[in-house]
């Protein structure tokens, strides 16, 4: 399984999970299988410096990715759409290491994202 996990500076297992989704810099992407981790690469995100639509342009980047799900503190409602619409599963985590964020993913401790439970985070929150 391909995970994304949005990053707050330069990515990696020890960078810290960004609580925006669309306006983070980077993603760490990780392939887990089962629990054993595997490799482990740093995208930039074509969102963070746009004026409108960071969500969408990070979530299609996400989905070209080949990702399955995807990890952040927060993730805006179109983000999610795309996200959803193409079968990526959405979960939330505190501030915490990338890598304790995917071993709670691989223990099952991680809340998965609902429609009802999306913010709308909008250009003053950024959360995209």
């Amino acid at each position: 399984m391909k995970i994304c996990i949005a990053s707050e500076g330069r990515g990696g297992m020890d960078d810290a999970v960004s609580m925006q989704f669309g306006r983070c810099p980077v993603y760490t992407i990780v392939d887990i299988d089962g629990e054993i981790v595997g490799d482990v690469k740093v995208i930039e995100n074509p969102g963070a410096g746009v004026a409108s639509g960071a969500g969408v342009q990070a979530a299609q980047r996400v989905v070209s990715e080949g990702c399955e799900a995807v990890i952040a503190g927060s993730i805006g409602p179109n983000s999610y759409q795309v996200l959803s619409t193409a079968g990526v599963e959405v979960y939330t985590a505190p501030r915490i290491s990338v890598r304790e964020a995917v071993e709670r993913l691989i223990k099952g401790e991680l809340l998965r994202q609902s429609p009802g439970r999306v913010p709308g985070m909008g250009p003053a929150g950024g959360g995209g």
